[in-house]
């Protein structure tokens, strides 16, 4: 279920489970949600800081759980990932984030956050752009488009594909997925992804190629690979993966998903540059033929 369309002026929450922000990129990411027609409403931890996260743990969930308990704010935005959202997941109120439906926008180690938003909520959240990074930076026109219209519930969000194996013309099933290395590390755990009768995004930053593979293989190992309808990558191949080919990493998911399940790549969404905003929970599309993934 998608959350109510945001319209010009909504109040949009930001918070950080995760690493420190660094204040000048959050103050440009703010005047950059004002700019796309948004009020940002900053959490309380914004501006901490406690070793590698923005504040405490307890600081950090006090952050969102503030936000959550505003009926005023229509979306929360996380500011950045890096590291620290795993050690909240079993503390999350998930009774106070149900009790009003709204967009939640993160990526990367949001990606657990935003499973459960869709697996155990049963909304559709959002992996698209942070206040302190891509704002902060400066969207590209395509990137606010794709922000702007999906929190404005403007129709399906439609992003290009560069490439797909042979031998199948389209697969549909609800979009699942996210940062490969973050969906591993809830295998085993009562967090763990889904992913059965579902199409399968995944993408992440700066791993070498064994550790894609490893993952990958975990993945098959727990089962959570066992009855996906298709895989969609992001820019595996932009990862820092050291002397590895986009085919190395290609035969790697098939190694791991078998070679009879449909794959695509090249899904410009996440750590990659533009980062256009996906839809998780909605169903999806994945046209070989045309290169292109239809979401919503």
């Amino acid at each position: 279920m998608p959350p109510p369309a945001l319209r010009p002026g909504a109040r949009v929450g930001v918070a950080a489970l995760s690493g420190v922000v660094d204040r000048e990129a959050l103050g440009r990411g703010l005047a950059g949600l004002r700019a796309l027609g948004f009020a940002p409403v900053p959490a309380a931890n914004l501006a901490l800081e406690e070793g590698l996260f923005a504040g405490s743990d307890r600081e950090r969930l006090d952050g969102l759980h503030r936000l959550a308990a505003d009926p005023s704010l229509d979306a929360i935005v996380f500011a950045r990932g890096g590291h620290g959202m795993l050690r909240l997941l079993p503390d999350l109120d998930w009774e106070l984030l149900a009790s009003r439906p709204r967009w939640f926008v993160g990526y990367s180690d949001l990606t657990p956050f935003l499973m459960q938003v869709v697996q155990r909520l049963g909304w559709v959240a959002l992996h698209g752009p942070m206040a302190a990074v891509e704002p902060a930076r400066g969207l590209a026109a395509d990137e606010a488009r794709s922000l702007r219209e999906a929190l404005g519930g403007l129709g399906p969000a439609t992003l290009p594909l560069i490439g797909a194996a042979g031998g199948w013309d389209a697969v549909e099933g609800p979009l699942v997925g996210g940062c490969l290395s973050l969906l591993a590390a809830t295998l085993g755990t009562p967090w763990a992804l889904r992913a059965a009768d579902c199409i399968l995004f995944l993408e992440d930053v700066g791993e070498p190629l064994y550790r894609v593979d490893r993952m990958l293989q975990q993945l098959r190992l727990a089962g959570a690979l066992a009855e996906v309808r298709g895989i969609v990558l992001g820019k595996l191949d932009e990862s820092g993966a050291e002397g590895a080919s986009p085919e190395d990493l290609r035969a790697a998911v098939a190694a791991a998903a078998g070679s009879e399940v449909p794959v695509a790549w090249g899904c410009p969404s996440g750590h990659c540059r533009p980062n256009l905003t996906l839809p998780l929970g909605a169903r999806a599309r994945v046209e070989a033929g045309a290169l292109r993934l239809v979401v919503g």
